[in-house]
């Protein structure tokens, strides 16, 4: 009767131990599963695009770009002065860049942010809204145009169908034209100086000998 207790007391502190371990066990499982669930979120707001070059040429972030590249989240797309290239973005729409426009295409939490870099933005929506945010606050509908001076900031949640084109020169182009001409300018400059330099010098010697010696 005794060794038949004694069984039944080994039994019992067997599967006590056995379900603790389970536990501890499934547990430790389990914690990763927690951050896989925070870091999931933030994967999600990524996004690609599809790119097809309509006319001139087209660069992404520098580099030339051809029909079928694949456009990031956060690229500088930029196009030449006959250049018209169109952004498919899947759910989040399409994005299409007017000749001698370059914008800057950014992805966050399922909408997407639209920059440009111009001295005057002009906007066209064929589909869905957008929502300006600088340098005016305001919605544009379907159907509707609007120019703005300077670059835009503007977001959409999806769906949208956008035309984005600079008009006039681009606000980057200014310093780097005058900072050619400049140099240019210091270039003859110096020239100049050199020349006058040597003349100046070469007058000296001829008139050195001519002064008499005591």
């Amino acid at each position: 009767m005794k060794l038949r207790t004694s069984y039944q007391r080994a039994s019992i502190s067997i599967f006590l131990a056995m379900a603790v371990a389970t536990v501890f066990t499934l547990s430790s499982f389990a914690a990763p599963e927690v951050n896989k669930s925070v870091v999931d979120p933030v994967l999600a707001q990524d996004c690609t695009g599809t790119l097809t070059v309509k006319a001139g040429q087209v660069t992404i972030n520098g580099n030339a770009a051809q029909t079928g590249a694949t456009v990031m989240t956060g690229s500088t797309i930029a196009t030449s002065s006959n250049g018209k290239a169109i952004i498919d973005l899947g759910a989040l729409g399409r994005v299409e860049v007017g000749d001698n426009t370059t914008i800057i295409l950014t992805c966050t939490a399922g909408s997407l942010q639209i920059r440009s870099n111009c001295t005057r933005t002009e906007v066209e929506v064929r589909k869905g809204s957008l929502n300006v945010t600088s340098p005016t606050a305001e919605t544009l509908a379907a159907g509707q145009k609007a120019k703005y001076d300077g670059g835009i900031d503007a977001s959409s949640t999806g769906g949208i169908d956008v035309k984005v084109e600079c008009e006039g020169r681009k606000v980057g182009a200014g310093p780097f034209v005058g900072a050619g001409l400049l140099g240019l300018l210091a270039l003859i400059g110096i020239g100049a100086a050199v020349a006058i330099g040597v003349a100046v010098g070469g007058g000296d010697e001829s008139v050195a000998p001519s002064s008499p010696v005591r």
